[in-house]
Parts: structure tokens; sequence; C-alpha cells
């Protein structure tokens, strides 16, 4: 028990003080297979505390959602002139971004010390489990860092040299195809059916993966052929993996669906249905600084398809009642009012008119359990919460692997009907008609591939907004830095980044200040 409770205690807190300080490198020495798994499922608890609200503000970035910690607008409205402000001061990036690279760091380092002393041979699974989970660490580092220091053991480096881009994605590359090799077959081979991975969870993220070597920084434009090859793979096997897009949308969020067939890669929360120990966390601490911070921008939530998807992603206006029954009750002095439903009215929020309000009130809808709007019928309930600690945060979902195949297919030059039709579900979906019936809604069949590859990457926009996969790191790998003014409007305020924290080719954060201190190889921004 004591040598248990000693494994516990340096998991938790290899490095507390940065990747570079000193560390025990005691040797682990784990007897029973419980202790295996005890060990790997504390690493999906660090996973839940990278996606917090700092991982959301770190996103803010982008042209689709902002914090709005700092604003101050002007407007006119019937009632005359009016300015609201938010002096808010500024966000403290080197806290936002450190607490991401140390979290990640943190179940790098647990994973290397689990992967020391297992047998592949006679624990294939786990160690398939562990390399799958190195890879999605190292992508996530990639995507925000750019040129993570690579680390593949326990032992204390203050001169890792610095990898260049491709080097961080051959190596994300080589972690997966190693947990494909291990992990199990089937969706009913997994270590938990339903949660863990298996090889089509590897499949489907090493699809993302390819998809983002593809583009922007690494720009191999033949490992598009190779996402849209995986991302199909997982697709004509769906039944063998039990992947499927979920009828309705909204059940996406309830927490009666958190185990569903949608759910590729996810973290899963407390519920009365948990599977299992990874399970007993709670939500609500990231789905309070998604609703109470996480706002789209104007010209995104103008510009969002206005159909059944924009009103269950985002709040997108009010109801107020004109008009009340007046009751007299029998023997009293008073009569009082009530609210009568005929007159309830819904008022649609336009962050052109007021602006304020916009602000204040279009949060996201997504991680919360309640009674969904039905377009054009005005319900008393429509936002009726009924808890979102149980839900699911997905960190990859079969709709984003639909999608990934179409453009896949499109930029590899083998645009078919197959991804025309990996579309057209989602899109039928977004307007809550059968997924599988050709419908009005469809993209029309002739289109260029530029056209078709322009209506994928805003499908995507739209489906993943302001999940932990969404929109901006669209932007980084189709190098759009260019483009985003023409993306909002002139009334918008983008978040912004001092310039000092990014490296040269401004997408990406530098690593921790601290441990560029510690290793000159990191002391400058990257040079390519």
């Amino acid at each position: 028990m004591q040598k248990y409770r000693l494994i516990i205690i340096l998991l938790i807190l290899i490095s507390c003080e940065g990747l570079f300080h000193d560390d025990d490198n005691e040797y682990l020495i784990i007897d029973s297979r419980q202790e295996k798994i005890d060990l790997l499922n504390g690493i999906y608890t660090r996973l839940v505390k990278v996606h917090d609200g700092n991982y959301f503000t770190a996103l803010a970035r982008s042209d689709d959602v902002n914090v709005y910690i700092n604003y101050s607008f002007s407007y006119t409205d019937e009632n005359g002139p009016h300015d609201c402000y938010h002096p808010g001061g500024t966000i403290d990036f080197n806290e936002v971004t450190g607490n991401i690279y140390l979290n990640l760091y943190t179940a790098i380092v647990s994973i290397n010390r689990l992967l020391m002393v297992l047998s592949e041979s006679e624990d294939p699974e786990i160690a398939g489990e562990l390399y799958f989970l190195r890879a999605y660490c190292y992508f996530k580092l990639a995507r925000l860092f750019g040129t993570p220091p690579l680390v593949t053991d326990i032992d204390v480096n203050y001169f890792v040299e610095k990898p260049t881009y491709r080097e961080v994605y051959e190596f994300i590359e080589s972690d997966m195809l190693k947990a494909i090799e291990l992990l199990p077959e089937t969706y009913t081979s997994a270590r938990i059916p339903g949660e863990t991975p298996n090889q089509g969870t590897a499949k489907a993220l090493l699809a993302e993966i390819y998809l983002a070597m593809a583009g922007f920084p690494v720009n191999d434009v033949a490992k598009y052929a190779e996402a849209a090859r995986l991302a199909g793979e997982v697709i004509e096997q769906a039944e063998q993996y039990n992947y499927r897009l979920l009828d309705d949308l909204v059940d996406l969020w309830k927490t009666k669906h958190r185990h569903n067939r949608e759910t590729i890669f996810g973290l899963y929360f407390n519920g009365d249905d948990t599977k299992n120990e990874i399970s007993n966390l709670s939500i609500s601490i990231i789905v309070l600084s998604i609703t109470s911070n996480y706002n789209p921008e104007f010209k995104f939530f103008n510009t969002f398809p206005n159909n059944y998807r924009k009103y269950n992603s985002f709040v997108t206006g009010n109801y107020y009642c004109n008009f009340f029954d007046t009751l007299y009750q029998p023997g009293s002095l008073s009569i009082s009012t009530v609210r009568s439903e005929s007159g309830l009215v819904f008022v649609p929020y336009d962050p052109l008119v007021n602006p304020c309000e916009f602000v204040d009130y279009a949060v996201s809808l997504k991680w919360l359990d309640r009674g969904a709007y039905n377009l054009g019928e005005a319900q008393w309930d429509w936002w009726s919460e009924t808890g979102g600690s149980g839900v699911t945060l997905y960190l990859l979902r079969y709709a984003q692997t639909l999608l990934t195949y179409a453009e896949a297919k499109a930029r590899s030059g083998a645009l078919d009907e197959s991804a025309y039709e990996a579309v057209n579900q989602i899109r039928r979906r977004a307007n809550k008609l059968d997924i599988f019936t050709p419908s009005q809604f469809d993209l029309p069949p002739d289109l260029t591939p530029g056209q078709f590859l322009d209506s994928v990457v805003w499908e995507r926009a739209w489906e993943l907004c302001t999940e932990p996969e969404g929109r901006w790191f669209d932007i980084v790998r189709l190098d759009l830095r260019s483009k985003l003014a023409g993306y909002r409007y002139p009334q918008d305020q983008p978040t912004k980044v001092s310039d000092d924290l990014l490296n040269e080719d401004w997408y990406f954060y530098l690593i921790p200040q601290e441990d560029r201190w510690l290793n000159p190889n990191f002391s400058e921004t990257i040079n390519e």
C-alpha cells in the first residue's frame, strides 16, 4: 500500500514546476493489472484539467468566438443613443497557456513512466492506449505551441533539441501508428467499450493528424490522401466501431445520451450510469466558463445558417410576454396578473442593433442538458436546464470524421458522391431532417472543387463551434491569418495576444518563459 501511494504521489507531482525541472526518477514497480489501470485512468483526469476555461480562452483568437474581456460599444435604438463597456483589463496569456502546457506534459511524463514498466506483449491494449494518449497530447501541443519539446523518457534534460514542425508531427504519427498496432480491433474488445480507444478511435484521430500535416505549417499535401483513406476506413467500418451520427444533435448534450455512438473520443463526467472510474469528475467549471465567457463574434453569429443547429448552439434571443390575463379572486380586494402563453414573443438578438445585450446573453448552449428550443414554437421552458454535470466533453466525434473525409477527398483530387454524402448528412441533421434522405439543404452536385471545399470548411466551423476541436485549428492549418479581417464586422473586437508571446509564425504560443530560460534551445522564437 505504501508503495502504491508513492506511485500516485509521484504521478500527481511530476513537472509541478516546469518540464525541465529536477524530478524524482525512482523506478516504478507495479505488481498488478489494477495498479496499471488506476494509473492509466489518472491520465484522463489530467486531460480534464487541460480543457478548462484557460483552454477555451487560448482558442479565442479565432473569428467565431470571443471572451469579451475588455470591450466598448455605442449604439442607438428607439430609445436613443446608448453605450456600454467592460473594463476587464487584459488576459494573462502566460498563465492561460502555461496551465495547458503543464497539464499536457504532466500527462506525457506519466505516460512515459508507465510505458517504462509495461510489457507490450503482456499488456498490448494498455500500451496501445498509452501511445494513443501520448500522440493526442503532443497533437494538442503541436497545434498550440508549434514545436514543443519531444520527451520520451523520464530523465531531466535541460538541452532537449528544439524539433522542426515536421519532426513533431512525425513523432505524433509514429505513436499513433503504434497505437493502431496494439489497440483492440473493435468496439466490443476495447478495455471499456464505448469509452476507451480501439483501432477505430486511433484511425479517426490519425486522419485528423494527417489533415493537419497536409496544411500549415508542415504543408505535406500528400497527407490529404492518407487522411481520406483513414477517415474512409472508419466510415466504412462504422458498425464495427459502433459509430454513427445521432439523429437529433440536441441529444449530444443530454445526460441520458452521454454514452452515444457519435463519440469517437471524449471525456466522461459523473452521472447515474457512470461506467468507470475516469468518469467520477465534474464538468461544471467547464460549462460555467463556456456559458459565461465564451461568446460568438458578431459576424459569425449573423452569418451562421438560421436553422435548428444554430438554435441549439447559441442562445439566439429572449422571450417576453406582451399580454397578461387579469385575474380577480372573489372576496379579494386586489387583482393579479399572470403571463399568458398566447402572448409570448421571441425576440432574436441582433449584434448590430444591440451589441451590449448580444455580448451579455448570446452564449453557447452546448454541454447543457436542457429543453430544446423548437423552431417556430414558443415555449416557456425552452431554457429549462436539467443539469450539465453528466454530459460528454467531445474531443472527437463522428461528425468531424465525416467532414474530414469530405475535405480530404476533395483536396486530394478525389471528390466524388461519397464526399458529398458525408457533408450532406451533417447538413440534413442541422435542419432537423432525416440524415439519410436527400433534401433541399444538400449541396448542389455540380459545385467546383473550390466551392465544395469552401462549403466544407464553413460546415466544420458551424458544426464544431465552441467545442475543443473547433474553428481555430482550421484557421491555423489553412493559414487564414490574412483573411481573418474579412471574416469580421468592423464592430467586432477580436481577442488579441501580445506578439512577444507568439512565435514568428504568429499562430503558435511560445512555451512558458520558465522553460525557455532553463533550456537555451528554446530561448528564441522558431526559425525554420
